[in-house]
């Protein structure tokens, strides 16, 4: 989304400013992650495979498994 917002701006003028130190932390600001825009990061995630299963099973309900960098969340299939 930051992308898209900082290419919108970009597309506006039709040469871009530079980043300078005057106009640093006016530019820092727009592209900061704005409230309410990280609404992933308020869901109380368990980082504990071993934790998420035990809980989802003793509420009867599915898991989710995010995996980052291509390898397997928990042991070698």
């Amino acid at each position: 989304m930051i992308a898209l917002v900082w290419g919108g701006l970009a597309c506006l003028a039709a040469e871009p400013a530079p980043v300078t130190p005057d106009n640093f932390d006016k530019l820092r600001q727009l592209i900061q992650p704005q409230p309410g825009e990280s609404r992933f990061w308020q869901i109380p995630w368990l980082l504990s495979l071993d934790e998420a299963i035990q809980k989802a099973a003793a509420e009867g309900k599915p898991i989710f498994v995010w995996s980052g960098a291509g390898g397997p969340p928990h042991t070698v299939c």
